[in-house]
């Protein structure tokens, strides 16, 4: 099959289309195309030849949405610890909102899946004196206490970093993007499990998120809200008792 390719190209004298800056036309040209052994035989499928010249049939290429812009983002707009940040404008200065609608299942085990966005979540929040989600019995987390908004951005960083939870160590803090997501217009503000469970964000209506600003005259850590009328608001990033934390893991 690889001689016979080889010899209908040089027929069309189109071996050039080899070069690196060209593999794409092969793959284009014939992605849907099966050859005949050059006419004289039966039809052979060319679809793993074809992702081998373009460079392609291996790695993981799943896209996750979140931050393009690395920390800490410059910003244009006026921000300060403690002040509410208008939607639109954070989330350009983030790259842009290029998170899907999310499709989410609650997994009765304390996490929720994003199938569509490719996400894992902790349903609950996280304790500051365990650094581990709030106790799960279906279909609630247990309740509030002081530990739970105790967090500054700092140490939610590397209590999720560091967290091991549901067979899983492979959580991060999720960037104000992602969290967005979770996001409902219409009351409780935030979708699925969150805003059902007793004690998660639908009651919390607030979470850190990893991204930081260069605010007005400070470096500012951004929390997401899940509430009427405010989206984001900007703390120092060692603001303890104003917010509250959840993890998020990518497959």
């Amino acid at each position: 099959m690889f001689l016979c390719l080889a010899r209908c190209l040089t027929k069309k004298r189109t071996r050039k289309i080899f070069h690196p800056m060209k593999r794409l036309t092969v793959l284009f040209l014939f992605s849907s195309l099966s050859f005949t052994n050059c006419g004289s035989g039966p039809s052979q499928d060319l679809s793993g030849l074809l992702l081998l010249l373009a460079g392609g049939g291996g790695g993981n290429s799943t896209f996750h949405c979140g931050q393009t812009v690395a920390n800490p983002v410059s910003v244009s707009f006026g921000a300060s610890s403690g002040n509410f940040v208008t939607e639109s404008d954070l989330l350009t200065a983030l790259g842009g909102d290029n998170c899907s609608t999310p499709s989410l299942t609650d997994n009765n085990n304390g996490t929720v899946t994003d199938s569509e966005n490719r996400f894992i979540w902790t349903l609950c929040v996280l304790d500051n004196a365990s650094d581990a989600p709030n106790t799960f019995t279906s279909p609630n987390c247990s309740d509030f206490d002081a530990n739970d908004s105790s967090f500054n951005q700092t140490n939610a960083l590397t209590t999720c970093s560091n967290l091991t939870f549901a067979s899983r160590s492979d959580w991060i803090l999720p960037d104000a993007i992602q969290l967005h997501s979770l996001r409902s217009t219409s009351s409780p503000y935030v979708l699925g499990a969150f805003g059902t469970a007793n004690n998660s964000l639908g009651d919390s209506q607030t979470a850190w998120s990893s991204t930081i600003i260069n605010g007005t005259t400070e470096t500012l850590g951004i929390t997401a809200l899940y509430e009427a009328t405010n989206v984001f608001r900007a703390f120092t990033p060692n603001s303890v008792s104003v917010t509250t934390v959840v993890c998020v893991a990518k497959y």
